[in-house]
C-alpha cells in the first residue's frame, strides 16, 4: 500500500508540474467520468469472491470463474454507457478516439485489478493483494512518465493514449491470476453466488465515485482547471488515507471468518476511528506543502485540502456500519444507502458547484457521506427494534 501511494503521488506530481492546467484538468475529468461504470463491472462479484473463499476456500475456482463471466459480459454495455456519459458531461473540444480508448482502458484495468486482488486477499495472501493493487499505478506512471520524457509538455490525445497503453498492458499482466481453472469435482460451492448478490457492493462502489469523481466534469465547465486542482487535493487526502485502507482491508477477511466477529469489530474499529482522527489532523497541518510539491499553477488546493481533510474519518465510520449490516444479513440496507447518497451527492454537485465551485465540491462530499451513514444508522435501528 505504501507503493501504490508512492507511484499515485508520482503520477500526480509529474503530470501536475509538465502539463498545463488546462491540459491536466481535461486529463483528470476524462479518467473520472470513465471511473463511473467500473464499479458496475462484474455487478460487485468480486467483494462476494473475497467473502466466499475466505469461508469456503476449497471452492475458490469455482466462484472465481463465476465472478469472471460475469465480469466479461458486463464490459461492453458499461464501455458503450461510459464513453456516452464522457461525450456528455465534458465539455467539447477534447479528441474523440483517444477518450474513448482511455475510457475503455480504466474500465478494463481497474475492474480486473479489483477481482485479482480480492481473489488473493480471500487467500490471506495480502502481500500480493497490494502488489495487484499498486502494479497499476506503476505501470501507468512508467507510461506517463516515457511520454514526459520524449516529449516534455505533451498535449491531451498523447497523455491519454499512453495511460491506455499502460491500462491495457497491466491487464494482460493480471490475466494469469484470473483465468479460468478447472474447478475440482469434489468441491462444490457451498453459495451459490448469484449475479445480483455482490450489487450491495457495487452500489456502495458506484455512490464513492459519484460522491468523489461526478464534481470533476461538472468543475470543467467552469474551466479545466479547476477540477486538475480540485483532483489534486482529493488524491492528497486520498493518499493519506491509506493507512486506514491497508488496515481495513486486512480486517475484513479476519472478520468474515468469524462466527462472532462484533467484539474485534468494536474494539478494532474504535482504534480505525481515532487513527483516522489523527490523519485529518495531520492533513490539516501539512495543507500549506501541497503547493511545493506540485506547483504554484495550483495554490488553491490548500483550501480544498483543508475542507476535506476530516472526509477519510466519516469513511471509516462508514465502513464499519457496512460490515455491520454484512455481517447481520442485512446487504440490502448498503443498496438502498448507497442509492440515497449517490443521488444525494449529484444533486448536491449539480446545485452547489456552479455557484461556489471547489468549496461547493467539497461540501457536496460531506453532505453524501452524511447522507448515507445516517441511513445505516437508522436501518440498524429499525431492525434491531
Amino acid at each position: 500500500m505504501l507503493l501504490r501511494a508512492a507511484f499515485q503521488a508520482a503520477t500526480v506530481i509529474l503530470l501536475a508540474r509538465t502539463l498545463t492546467a488546462q491540459t491536466y484538468g481535461a486529463f483528470v475529468a476524462v479518467v473520472a467520468v470513465a471511473g463511473f461504470a467500473t464499479p458496475l463491472a462484474g455487478m460487485g462479484l468480486a467483494n462476494m469472491v473475497l467473502r466466499n473463499v475466505a469461508r469456503d476456500p476449497q471452492a475458490a475456482p469455482r466462484y472465481l470463474a463465476r465472478a469472471l463471466s460475469t465480469w466479461a459480459w458486463t464490459l461492453l454495455p458499461l464501455a458503450g454507457i461510459a464513453i456516452g456519459i464522457a461525450l456528455l458531461l465534458i465539455p467539447e473540444g477534447l479528441p474523440v478516439a483517444a477518450m474513448g480508448a482511455a475510457v475503455i482502458g480504466e474500465l478494463l484495468a481497474t475492474s480486473l485489478t479489483e477481482l485479482a486482488g480480492r481473489y488473493r486477499q480471500a487467500q490471506h495472501r495480502h502481500h500480493a493483494y497490494g502488489a495487484i493493487n499498486a502494479g497499476l499505478p506503476l505501470s501507468r506512471l512508467l507510461a506517463l512518465g516515457l511520454l514526459v520524457l520524449l516529449a516534455g509538455k505533451a498535449d491531451i490525445a498523447s497523455v491519454l493514449w499512453a495511460y491506455t497503453a499502460a491500462s491495457l498492458a497491466y491487464v494482460g499482466l493480471l490475466w494469469p491470476v484470473v483465468r479460468p481453472a478447472k474447478p475440482a469435482p469434489t468441491t462444490p460451492p457451498a453459495e451459490a453466488m448469484s449475479v445480483t448478490s455482490g450489487l450491495p457492493f457495487s452500489a456502495s462502489a458506484l455512490a464513492m465515485r459519484l460522491q468523489g469523481e461526478f464534481n470533476k466534469p461538472v468543475l470543467a465547465h467552469a474551466g479545466f482547471g479547476l477540477a486538475g486542482t480540485y483532483n489534486i487535493a482529493q488524491r492528497a487526502v486520498d493518499m493519506a488515507s491509506l493507512p486506514l485502507l491497508a488496515l481495513q482491508e486486512a480486517l475484513w477477511p479476519k472478520l468474515y471468518a468469524q462466527a462472532n466477529p462484533l467484539p474485534q469489530l468494536r474494539r478494532t474499529g474504535a482504534a480505525l476511528l481515532l487513527l483516522a482522527t489523527a490523519v485529518g489532523a495531520l492533513i490539516w497541518v501539512a495543507a500549506p506543502l501541497l503547493p511545493i510539491v506540485v506547483g504554484k499553477a495550483h495554490e488553491g488546493s490548500i483550501g480544498v485540502l483543508r475542507m476535506l481533510a476530516w472526509l477519510p474519518l466519516l469513511q471509516a465510520g462508514r465502513s464499519l456500519l457496512n460490515f455491520h449490516a454484512i455481517h447481520h444479513g442485512r446487504m440490502h440496507h448498503i443498496s438502498w444507502a448507497c442509492m440515497v447518497g449517490g443521488g444525494t451527492s449529484v444533486l448536491a454537485v449539480a446545485f452547489l458547484v456552479p455557484g461556489h465551485g471547489m468549496a461547493g465540491a467539497a461540501i457536496a462530499s460531506y453532505i453524501a457521506e452524511i447522507t448515507m451513514s445516517l441511513v445505516l444508522v437508522g436501518a440498524a435501528l429499525r431492525a434491531s427494534r
